[in-house]
């Protein structure tokens, strides 16, 4: 063979993928818009929100889209040097319709970009993103991109002078958790935190956290004087306030949470406290279940105490979203938050009914200009995420906040580095600003001394719009320690997207080679 001939042969091969990629391409573009269409067509009529059009739309592509595995088109993208379509989040159409204008150039479809047909549709992507995180959180300060929040203290209710240190560290937000202390205690926190504002100079938006539905142990009956439980141990889960039948049951752990245990059939996981202890029902009685440990945290075992927090991952209860105690809180949030969030929120029936009862307390225009965040802790509200979504932001500003605690407990600790990652995905599609919540900097807040996975795990929360720390000790030098590490990581990723500066090995190695 002539040597002229092979390199025709190899330019006729090229020629042959890149129309193949191009008309594969074509066609993904078509089905995704149509797809989208018609998913945005169901969505359309509840979105009274103008502001979110778009995005919901744009929602719609990008579920169109993720629904398949576009895994074997991303290599044979990349050998042309194309997006791999990994970062199309915020901008799904435009991204596919540039790879197309581009494959039908290079393969011959057309001679040049002009002669493509543009689309009418147009995206603002991640600035869209950046205006509703603006409106909803405040802007955020100049030299970085995520805020902090910072969940308040007793303290705050007391020591004006301790939030403005918070304020001057960098604290964007402040989080009021209605899980603890009570109405007087919050509204003396948001006096003080006025005055902090002012004295400090720097703004900063009130969180009032609803505590919602939260299932815990209410009460631990043993003749221990500290009851633990070990691998192998059994205990009785009750919602019986009079069952102390202690000789068969030495621990009775008692949570009043009404049309509970019903649910629970044998076999079914019980987690109590985020984990630390993991169980399952091996008998059902009148009244309640007896569950035997499979896991526990220490080898010793682990104290079982009041107030800590029970998870039941297989199973569903009919729960009201908004308990008594929350309708109340409602009451006093309502005039004081600048957001309110809600907790272990399933499916759009509990957003309506989120939606109804600020509409009643408030009104309705004033109710849908209440900026929402809906705290995402259950597996069932992750495969229910879109319509979550667009129940919610089809009529308010909405924020979603990973609460990685209860939804570890739930999902379990692999699937949930996957979770959060998904979440974000979402989220940036449908142009929604995302909390990262739950145990960021633990043992740095509370101890002084952060863990090197804690390092690590602030970075990625850098993908997010916020970042919230709990309280503890030394929270002062957590903000301080979140602060550069934000301002860092933010200048090497920005979402899913690495930002290529300099790297100063690089540099070092040029140097040395022009010695």
């Amino acid at each position: 063979m002539m040597k002229g001939q092979g390199v025709n042969k190899v330019k006729e091969k090229e020629r042959n993928e890149l129309q193949a990629l191009y008309e594969e391409m074509r066609a993904l573009r078509q089905a995704v818009h149509e797809e989208g269409n018609a998913l945005y067509a169901e969505w359309k009529p509840g979105i009274s929100r103008a502001s979110f059009q778009l995005s919901g739309k744009n929602l719609a592509y990008y579920l169109a889209l993720r629904r398949r595995d576009i895994r074997p088109l991303q290599g044979r993208l990349s050998k042309w040097g194309l997006s791999s379509l990994g970062r199309t989040e915020s901008k799904v159409l435009q991204q596919l319709d540039a790879i197309v204008r581009n494959l039908a150039l290079m393969s011959g479809e057309i001679k040049q970009l002009e002669d493509y047909p543009k689309t009418s549709e147009k995206f603002p992507g991640r600035k869209k993103l950046a205006t509703e995180a603006n409106a909803l959180m405040g802007d955020a300060p100049n030299h970085r991109a995520t805020r902090i929040m910072v969940t308040l203290p007793e303290q705050a209710a007391e020591d004006k002078d301790f939030l403005v240190r918070l304020l001057e560290r960098g604290m964007d937000i402040a989080r009021i958790n209605c899980a603890h202390d009570d109405s007087v205690v919050w509204l003396k926190m948001v006096e003080n935190l006025k005055e902090a504002q002012k004295t400090a100079g720097k703004s900063c938006r009130i969180y009032f956290d609803i505590a919602g539905p939260k299932i815990r142990v209410d009460a631990v009956s043993s003749e221990k004087v500290k009851p633990r439980l070990k691998v192998g141990d059994f205990f009785f889960l009750t919602a019986d306030a009079s069952f102390n039948d202690l000789k068969q049951y030495p621990i009775i752990v008692f949570s009043e949470s009404l049309n509970l245990f019903d649910e629970l059939k044998i076999d079914s996981p019980v987690i109590l406290d985020d984990g630390v202890l993991e169980g399952r029902v091996v008998e059902q009685k009148p009244q309640g279940v007896v569950v035997q440990v499979g896991k526990v945290a220490k080898a010793k075992g682990i104290r079982v105490k009041p107030q800590k927090g029970l998870n039941f991952p297989e199973s569903t209860f009919k729960m009201p979203i908004l308990t008594e105690k929350d309708l109340e809180d409602l009451l006093v949030a309502v005039k004081e938050a600048d957001i309110l969030g809600f907790s272990f929120v399933r499916g759009s029936k509990d957003i309506l009914a989120i939606q109804k009862t600020l509409a009643e307390q408030v009104g309705g225009e004033a109710a849908a200009a209440i900026p929402l965040v809906i705290k995402i802790e259950t597996v069932e509200a992750v495969n229910h995420l879109p319509e979550l979504i667009v129940a919610a932001a089809s009529k308010n500003p909405l924020a979603i906040m990973i609460a990685r605690g209860d939804l570890a407990a739930e999902a379990g600790f692999l699937r949930l580095s996957e979770l959060q990652e998904e979440i974000l995905w979402i989220c940036e599609a449908a142009h929604i600003p995302v909390i990262w919540s739950t145990q960021v900097l633990e043992n740095m807040v509370k101890n002084g001394v952060p863990t090197r996975a804690e390092m690590s795990d602030a970075t990625m929360a850098g993908q997010a719009e916020c970042v919230m720390l709990n309280k503890g000790d030394f929270v002062e030098d957590g903000i301080t320690l979140l602060d550069a590490i934000l301002v860092q990581s933010q200048q090497n990723r920005s979402k899913k997207t690495a930002q290529l500066r300099a790297l100063k090995i690089a540099k070092k190695a040029w140097r040395k080679t022009k010695k």
